[in-house]
């Protein structure tokens, strides 16, 4: 998303403080993807059919998409470790599920549910339980590893389960709640839920 983000706002000329109004009204929220280019198309007095610049955002968003070597690395040593990794995504079934297979994030993990198809969005715990059931594991003893603190991390503490927050160089500023971890990128906060070698 940030890459996308930096890329259209160069496009159109924008300024890049409105990146983070980019970042913040994607991320993770219950928000389809046409509902977003309304906003964006509104923000910006863009041109064009809502339908025509969401698919151009689509293929936009996941011919940037790259699972660093790190992260990678990070997810094959949690598997190795006996983990399950499940990604749990609003949105989407068919955005979503476009994004993880062309990312290749679909070789890496154990499965998947978006909220479209669970009925419910994060950070509803209830998308954690049935992510659970769904893999035929235990939600006891679960972490969510994510970087929105609204979907991501709410609804960790909301199931009841530990988190490691994905800051990316930002403070946590939530009072009512808080991750159990702090890491600076995806592979950190992996590393951090398997502990030292």
């Amino acid at each position: 998303m940030r890459s996308w983000a930096e890329r259209f706002l160069g496009e159109i000329d924008a300024s890049p403080a409105d990146l983070g109004w980019l970042l913040d009204r994607d991320a993770g929220a219950p928000l389809p993807l046409t509902d977003f280019v309304v906003d964006v198309k509104d923000r910006y007095g863009l041109d064009g059919a809502v339908e025509d610049i969401a698919s151009a955002v689509l293929d936009g968003l996941v011919g940037g998409m790259v699972v660093e070597p790190a992260e990678r690395a990070a997810l094959s040593a949690a598997r190795e470790a006996g983990w399950t990794v499940i990604i749990i995504t609003n949105g989407a079934v068919a955005t979503q599920e476009y994004k993880i297979r062309a990312s290749g994030l679909d070789a890496m993990v154990d499965g998947w549910l978006v909220s479209e198809a669970a009925g419910v969005w994060k950070p509803d715990p209830r998308i954690f339980e049935r992510a659970a059931a769904a893999a035929g594991e235990p939600l006891r003893g679960a972490w969510m590893i994510g970087d929105n603190p609204a979907s991501d991390i709410a609804g960790a503490h909301q199931a009841n389960i530990s988190s490691a927050w994905v800051a990316r160089g930002r403070q946590w500023t939530e009072k009512a709640f808080k991750p159990t971890v702090i890491s600076a990128t995806c592979a950190d906060g992996i590393r951090a839920v398997l502990g030292p070698p």
